[in-house]
């Protein structure tokens, strides 16, 4: 018997990072379009650029998911219809609809091509579920309100798939459906329109309501203010045993906007405890799961959270009251692109200089330590600086393989 092996879910907010998602291990990625997507500042595909997707992830054996997860109005259903069409005759695997409109249009407009439901529609309960399976959902991506436990009930209750946020950004809101940005930001930063200001992260001086004089606010504060929503980050890492065991089919990581040191690392870290445990048990992910989370915790300054995975609600320790900023401890310097007998070429996403100590990052938590003697760019000389865009050579005998990230340790 096949052991049960959730699918690991990536974002690809770039052609680029849908390379690294899948070189790193994810089964499949979602992306958006330049229109209709919540995630308005990704980067985005356009059509060509979707065509070469699911051309390039199905010789690969893995799949690519379209979100149309904005809210529409009946401005925008008429390129909707036209956008989903478009989709079902270029094969993608899913279209992620995120309004009940998105999903009667693309059973019209592409009746071929499966439905998954966006985490914006809120499900967190057996009938919801039942209902949009009905509708002709295959797959149901919940809100991040359920714990493991419910997760596992929910799986068990319902005929189609369930798909889980298991790590990224969370809403100060129910999965999505949060409006204070558009309210303190104004319409050109509407979050249900993809451009959310993120005013849950700014710095609050005042919080006055003068309604209820009796019952004062109780905020905390430190010398950078005061930050009353500003979440930690989701991490289900800690409970990914517990997830297989519920039966899960889809573990789906946040973060279209991010970088692609973010989207490689997360994906591997992912990928590596599922096949633990998938393929040697329960106990070996444990046994490495402190090694996992500090891989993870090289990444954000946000911090981590289990939020509500389990059960009960998120206590204090699911914020930052002084405020967090999306900075990176690790510096992306840029990707192997080519591998010869002299060594590896990377192509420069950040300055090099001589003396820089550096790690190659690849699949199956490979890392490989460099201390650059001299920045060589590729059929060239040396130079003083290795500059955005520029191909340097690496020389030595290296495990890594094209794809890799190349980073500058905090």
């Amino acid at each position: 018997m096949t052991p049960f092996r959730p699918e690991i879910v990536s974002p690809a907010g770039t052609p680029e990072k849908l390379k690294t998602a899948f070189h790193f291990g994810a089964d499949a990625v979602y992306l958006g379009l330049k229109k209709y997507s919540m995630r308005a500042a990704a980067g985005n595909f356009d059509t060509d650029e979707v065509e070469w997707a699911v051309k390039y992830a199905h010789e690969r054996g893995r799949r690519v998911y379209v979100t149309v997860n904005a809210m529409p109005d009946d401005d925008d259903l008429e390129g909707i219809e036209s956008a989903l069409k478009t989709l079902g005759s270029l094969g993608v695997d899913a279209v992620v609809a995120g309004d009940a409109s998105v999903l009667a249009l693309a059973r019209r407009e592409a009746p071929g091509t499966p439905i998954h439901l966006s985490t914006q529609l809120s499900v967190t309960n057996r009938e919801a579920a039942r209902f949009w399976f009905e509708q002709g959902v295959e797959c149901i991506i919940v809100a991040r309100e359920l714990s493991v436990e419910k997760l596992g009930s929910l799986v068990r209750s319902v005929p189609g798939r369930i798909e889980a946020f298991v790590h990224g950004a969370v809403c100060i809101a129910y999965s999505g459906r949060c409006l204070l940005s558009l309210y303190w930001a104004g319409s050109h930063r509407n979050p249900q329109k993809g451009a959310c200001a993120q005013a849950c992260r700014w710095q609050y001086r005042d919080l006055g309501d003068t309604r209820r004089l009796a019952r004062p606010a109780r905020l905390l504060e430190d010398e950078k203010g005061t930050h009353f929503f500003d979440a930690k980050d989701l991490w289900a890492l800690p409970l990914l045993d517990r997830m297989v065991e519920a039966g899960v089919h889809g573990w789906k990581i946040e973060g279209r906007n991010r970088s692609e040191l973010y989207v490689g690392l997360t994906t591997d870290v992912y990928r590596t405890a599922r096949d633990l445990i998938v393929e040697t048990g329960a106990e070996a992910f444990r046994s490495e799961r402190d090694r996992l989370m500090a891989e993870l915790e090289r990444l954000t300054s946000r911090g981590y959270s289990t939020h509500f995975l389990e059960g009960g609600e998120p206590g204090k320790e699911a914020y930052n009251p002084g405020g967090s900023y999306a900075t990176y401890g690790d510096r992306f310097i840029g990707k192997v692109v080519r591998k010869d007998s002299n060594g590896l070429v990377v192509q420069l996403k950040s300055p090099v200089e001589p003396d820089d100590n550096l790690i190659i990052r690849d699949r199956g938590m490979l890392q490989e330590a460099v201390e650059l003697a001299w920045v060589r760019l590729e059929g060239g000389g040396e130079v003083r600086e290795g500059r955005p865009g520029d191909c340097v050579v690496l020389p030595g005998a290296f495990a890594a393989e094209p794809g890799a990230l190349v980073l500058r340790p905090a």
